[in-house]
């Protein structure tokens, strides 16, 4: 069993304060089994979802073959594509094919959907990692301010101002910092993916879904950790200021802001598809978007796949940790 403390347990905490402070692993497989089979089930879910919904929106190929296309031609291009079968015998192939990693092939471009949006996933993770972690750094700075004890009144503004933030619709925001960095002040660049400098506008778009809501949640866990029994024995030892904070009341206030970091990084994962098309960013996101301009199912459908998978991968990680920093919650 590995052990990992995030506190000295040599300054008198209390057994129930020492439950806390431990990383348990391997969890119970029942409990491993369980999450899986839930995260399974719910990206096939949102795919079987995403599927039904663009069938819904008619035959795909009415609009390859054009407006001055015929009957005719509609009909034999819906044979060849498989789009003249009723929609239960095309999910069955689709079900088939995402099971077996042979996806259909892009109606635009002529391959494999799965191989465009593998082409494009190093970017948007790249984006979402940048995002991710500009967004956290941000809200632990944020939240560690705001909790120090008789602080000022100003020590709650960096939280306000980045709630405000979060507030304000991505796609606005993006065409907010657009305007000023780019526009007004020329010191980056509005689009594209050219120098690290293009990854800079569209990272601090996404920044805010994370840095927000870590804040919050870090600063109360900060709150809460300042009256535990280790802490202040710490203190009546003698600890105080930058030994005590780092030693025994940010470790042991993380664990809130983990499953926070799940939830926000599939958020990120979702909305960088708008921030990709608006920064005209080279990701999944705005393949999507084009597929979906273009009734491009198979490319849609793969990219949905993708975040959807993501999403669940990410909570499904954070699960599992938080699960090992605090076993109850399994039980």
């Amino acid at each position: 069993m590995t052990t990992a403390h995030f506190a000295d347990t040599d300054v008198g905490a209390s057994p129930a304060a020492r439950r806390h402070l431990h990383l348990r692993w391997p969890l119970s497989p029942r409990y491993l089994l369980t999450r899986v089979i839930v995260a399974v089930a719910a990206v096939f879910a949102v795919v079987s979802l995403v599927f039904v919904c663009l069938i819904a929106t008619g035959n795909p190929a009415q609009l390859l073959a054009g407006p001055d296309a015929s009957l005719e031609d509609i009909a034999r291009l819906s044979a060849q594509l498989g789009f003249d079968r009723p929609w239960y015998e095309q999910y069955v192939t689709f079900v088939a094919q995402v099971l077996s990693g042979d996806l259909p092939e892009s109606i635009r471009y002529g391959e494999s959907a799965l191989t465009l949006v593998l082409e494009r996933i190093p970017a948007s993770l790249l984006l979402g990692a940048t995002g991710l972690a500009i967004g956290t750094l941000l809200g632990l700075a944020a939240g560690y301010v705001a909790s120090v004890p008789n602080g000022r009144g100003w020590r709650q503004a960096p939280v306000t101002v980045l709630t405000a933030l979060d507030s304000i619709p991505s796609f606005f925001l993006g065409v907010l910092l657009i305007y000023v960095f780019a526009v007004e002040l020329g010191l980056l660049p509005s689009s594209g993916a050219g120098s690290p400098a293009s990854l800079l506008l569209p990272a601090l778009t996404l920044a805010p879904v994370v840095a927000a809501p870590v804040a919050r949640v870090f600063r109360s866990s900060l709150i809460d950790t300042h009256d535990l029994d280790h802490v202040r024995f710490a203190r009546s030892k003698g600890v105080h200021g930058l030994r005590l904070t780092l030693r025994h009341t940010i470790g042991n206030s993380l664990g809130p802001v983990v499953n926070v970091l799940g939830v926000q990084a599939g958020m990120v994962l979702g909305g960088a598809i708008i921030t990709e098309t608006l920064f005209s960013w080279p990701g999944v996101g705005q393949l999507a978007i084009s597929a979906i301009n273009n009734r491009d199912y198979p490319v849609v459908l793969a990219a949905i796949t993708f975040v959807a998978a993501g999403y669940v991968v990410i909570n499904l990680v954070v699960d599992l940790f938080g699960a090992a920093l605090d076993p109850r919650s399994t039980r």
